[in-house]
C-alpha cells in the first residue's frame, strides 16, 4: 500500500475511503465535464398538474428510469425518492428486494420500472410476474425490458408526458432539455419538492432532491499541494483526459479538503448512503481467516454499501480457514473461470521415464504434496479408497502407510502430531509457489510423484512441452491414471472451480436467494466485466500487492450451483 501518490475516485468510492482513518488523503480537484457546473447532476420529481402536494402521490402512476446500476447511477439514487415517501417494509418472509418491490406495488397504482430488477435473471422474472403493476405503465408491459420506450433517463420523461404516468423521478438537466419541446405544455406539469409542496415547471425554479458530485482527484496529504498545482498547469490538458472516459476539466477545490469535509457539501448525497435497515438485521456474516482478508472484506463491505448492494456484509475474522468451516457450511456458489483451462485441475504427476504405469503402482513410493489437507491431498485420499482394500482412518495414517515417505509443503506444528514419515517441506511457502515447490520435489528425486494443480505448473514450465501431432506432449513429466492406459492420456484426480462461497447448511431458500443476488450485484460492480470506468475496488484483482485474497485473481464470474441437494444453490 502507499505506492501511488494520487488517484481518481467516484464520489461513492470517496465515501468508502472516508471510512478508513488510516488513509491520510486530501481532495485536490474535481473532474468536471462542464467547468461551471458544481455537480454532475441533480435529481427532481416532476408530477402532473393533478398532483397538488406530496400526499397526493399515493395511488398514482410512477415513471422510473430503471434499477440497473451504471457508473453514475447507483441504488442509492434509484431508491432515494421512494424511500422518502414509502415506509420501509421488513417482512421476514420476503427478501429485501421483494420488500422494496412490494412496497412500490402497494403504494402506486401502476408504474414503469423497465429493465432488470436484479442480476439474478430467474428471480427477476419471478418478481416481475408477481408484481405486474410495476411494469403495467411501460410501453411493453409484458416484456418490461431495457429496450422499452419508457426505460432510462429520457424514457421516464416520455412516460410522464405521454400520459402513461403521473410522477417521474428524473435528472434536472434531462428535464430542462425535454421541456424545450414546444409540443409539451409546461403548464400541465409541476416540480414536487421535498417539503411536500409543488412548483410550476414553467417558472424554471426547480427544487432538487439529491445531488451527484463529480469524480475527484485525491492525493496523499504530504504531496496533495503539488498534485493540485500540477493539475492546474497548462500542459496537463492531455494528461487529465486519461483520468476519465470523458474530457474533464480539473477544478481545484477552494482549499485542500479531507474526504469528509468535501462530502459535507452534498448532505443529501451522504444521507442517501445511510439508509434505514431492518430489525433484526439482514447482514451477511462473512468469515475470513487473515488480517489481509479482513481488510479486503471491509473494503468490499464499505464499497457495497455506498453502491447500494443489499444486504450489507459484516466481516468475521477467525484464526484459520478450518475455523470458518466448523460453522456447518455448505457450498453455495462457485467462482467460475471464463476459460476452461483455468479450472483447478489436480493430477498425480511423475517423470516421463519413471516405471509407474498407474496410481496403484505408487504403493511404497515417495510423494510430494502441496499442503496438508489441501485439494491435492484430499483428492489423493479420496482416490485411495478405489486403489486400496484397506479403509485407513485418519487420512494421515492412510498416506503414511501407502507411501514410504511424504514431503508436505507448509506443514507446521499447528497441524498436530504426524506419523514419522510425513515431513515438512518449505514451511514459509506462499499459495502461488506451492505447486512449483511440490513439482520440483518430484523432479529433483526427493519424491516419485507430486500431486499438483496442472494449471500452476503449465504456466511456468512451458519449455518442457513440445508439439506432437495435434496434441501437446510433455517431454519431462506425465500424469497417472487409475488404471494403465496410453501414457499420453491426460488424467485428473479431480477438478474444481477457482473458488467457492459456502454458507450455513440450514439457511432458508429466501436467505440463499438474498445472498446469491448480493454476490451477483457485487460481481457486476466489482468483477472483471463492468460498465463505465474501471472500478477502484476489484473482487478478483491484486489487493495490497497480494493475489487471490478471498477471491481468485483470474478473470472469473459468479455462478450458482445446480445440485439437487436443497441446501445448495
Amino acid at each position: 500500500m502507499g505506492k501511488a501518490d494520487f488517484t481518481v475516485l467516484e464520489p461513492e468510492d470517496l465515501v468508502a475511503a472516508s471510512a478508513y482513518n488510516e488513509y491520510n488523503i486530501l481532495v485536490t480537484n474535481e473532474l468536471r465535464a462542464f467547468p461551471d457546473e458544481k455537480q454532475r447532476y441533480e435529481m427532481v420529481v416532476i408530477v402532473s398538474k393533478e398532483v397538488r402536494n406530496i400526499w397526493d402521490v399515493k395511488g398514482k402512476r410512477f415513471c422510473h428510469p430503471g434499477l440497473d446500476t451504471t457508473d453514475d447511477w447507483t441504488n442509492a439514487f434509484s431508491t432515494y425518492f421512494e424511500e422518502w415517501v414509502i415506509l420501509k417494509e421488513c417482512n421476514p418472509d420476503k427478501t429485501l428486494l421483494e420488500n422494496r418491490m412490494n412496497g412500490l406495488s402497494n403504494f402506486f397504482e401502476t408504474a414503469c420500472i423497465a429493465g432488470p430488477w436484479t442480476a439474478d435473471t430467474m428471480y427477476d422474472s419471478k418478481l416481475k410476474s408477481k408484481y405486474r403493476n410495476l411494469c403495467a405503465a411501460c410501453d411493453n408491459p409484458v416484456g418490461c425490458y431495457t429496450t422499452d420506450t419508457y426505460h432510462g433517463r429520457e424514457g421516464a420523461l416520455l412516460c410522464l408526458t405521454d400520459n402513461a404516468g403521473d410522477i417521474a423521478w428524473v435528472r434536472l438537466n434531462d428535464t430542462l432539455e425535454h421541456f424545450k419541446d414546444e409540443r409539451i405544455n409546461k403548464e400541465d406539469y409541476k416540480y414536487l419538492c421535498p417539503d411536500g409542496t409543488t412548483r410550476p415547471v414553467k417558472f424554471d425554479k426547480p427544487c432538487v432532491w439529491i445531488t451527484k458530485p463529480w469524480p475527484v482527484i485525491i492525493a496523499r496529504s504530504e504531496i496533495a499541494e503539488k498534485v493540485e498545482m500540477m493539475m492546474r498547469s497548462s500542459n496537463m490538458d492531455k494528461f487529465s483526459q486519461l483520468l476519465e472516459n470523458y474530457h474533464p476539466t480539473p477544478v481545484s477545490t477552494d482549499t485542500l479538503e479531507t474526504p469528509e469535509d468535501f462530502l459535507i457539501r452534498f448532505p443529501r448525497f451522504m444521507s442517501a448512503n445511510n439508509r434505514a435497515t431492518c430489525h433484526p438485521s439482514r447482514r451477511v456474516r462473512w468469515c475470513v481467516a487473515s488480517n489481509l482478508e479482513e481488510n479486503k472484506c471491509r473494503w468490499l463491505r464499505e464499497a457495497s454499501i455506498v453502491y447500494g448492494v443489499e444486504p450489507a456484509i459484516s466481516c468475521i475474522q477467525e484464526l484459520t480457514r478450518a475455523e470458518c468451516f466448523r460453522m456447518n457450511l455448505k457450498t453455495m456458489v462457485q467462482v467460475i473461470p471464463k476459460k476452461s483451462n483455468e479450472f483447478v485441475r489436480i493430477a498425480a504427476v511423475v517423470k516421463r521415464d519413471s516405471w509407474f504405469k498407474n496410481l496403484k503402482d505408487l504403493k511404497g513410493a515417495k510423494a510430494c504434496f502441496t499442503g496438508y489437507r489441501d485439494v491435492g491431498w484430499n483428492a489423493f485420499v479420496a482416490t485411495l479408497k478405489n486403489i486400496s482394500a484397506t479403509d485407513y482412518c485418519p487420512d494421515t495414517e492412510a498416506v503414511s502407510k501407502f507411501f514410504t515417505e511424504s514431503s508436505i509443503v507448509g506443514l507446521s506444528d499447528s497441524d498436530g502430531q504426524m506419523p514419522y514419515n510425513l515431513h515438512a517441506l518449505n514451511k514459509q511457502a506462499n499459495e502461488i509457489d506451492k505447486d512449483l515447490i511440490a513439482f520440483d520435489c518430484m523432479m529433483s528425486n526427493v519424491g516419485d510423484v507430486a500431486f499438483v494443480n496442472l494449471k500452476s505448473i503449465e504456466g511456468k514450465i512451458d519449455n518442457l512441452v513440445q508439439k506432437r501431432g495435434n496434441q501437446a506432449r510433455n517431454t519431462k513429466y506425465r500424469t497417472l491414471c487409475l488404471n494403465q492406459i496410453d501414457l499420453d492420456e491426460m488424467c485428473l484426480l479431480t477438478w474444481a472451480p477457482l473458488g467457492m462461497v459456502v454458507t450455513h447448511e440450514n439457511i432458508t431458500d429466501l436467505r440463499r436467494e438474498e445472498i446469491y443476488s448480493m454476490l451477483l450485484e457485487m460481481d457486476k460492480l466489482f468483477g472483471s466485466s463492468f460498465k463505465g470506468p474501471t472500478p477502484v475496488f476489484s473482487m478478483y484483482g491484486i489487493y495490497d500487492s497480494n493475489r487471490s485474497i478471498i477471491f481468485p485473481v483470474r478473470k472469473s464470474v459468479i455462478s450458482a450451483l445446480k445440485y439437487q441437494d436443497s441446501n445448495i444453490l
